[in-house]
């Protein structure tokens, strides 16, 4: 099965958990991250290929969406700008994980709708704190 949906949560002080929806083609990475974010009080939905994204997006809208930019099997930087260009997804975080270390790289990780980065291998605690971040900006930013 191609998506993982997490049901142990801890409380947390938002009336609800906030879902992040993975997109990686590894399972290795879905479970690494899953385990981490879902021990933070994340609900983690996870995606290996377009009709399960598109699934989970028109489901309901993700907090954040975490997206492996050199997929073999999907283009993560044309997902990143479609996410961007669609009214109804405009607003939700995009983070790409990524094994490019150089700036030009970077700075398109930022022109293809991305909100941040992180670089592959995933440090957890980096991981942690990028996607709160952003969570966080989010729930604070103009409605």
């Amino acid at each position: 099965m191609n998506i993982l949906n997490t049901q142990s949560i801890r409380p947390h002080i938002r009336a609800h958990a906030p879902s992040i929806l993975v997109i990686d083609e590894s399972i290795d990475t879905i479970v690494q991250i899953n385990n981490a974010l879902s021990s933070e009080g994340y609900i983690v939905l996870a995606a290996r290929d377009a009709d399960s994204i598109l699934t989970h997006l028109h489901r309901a809208l993700p907090e954040l969406v975490l997206i492996d930019a050199t997929s073999s099997h999907l283009n993560g930087f044309e997902l990143g700008r479609w996410i961007k260009s669609m009214p109804i997804f405009r607003r939700i975080p995009v983070l790409f994980m990524t094994e490019r270390t150089n700036t030009d790289q970077i700075v398109g990780n930022y022109s293809n709708g991305g909100n941040d980065y992180i670089t592959k291998p995933l440090r957890i605690p980096e991981l942690l704190t990028r996607i709160a971040t952003q969570v966080t900006a989010r729930d604070n930013g103009p409605s």
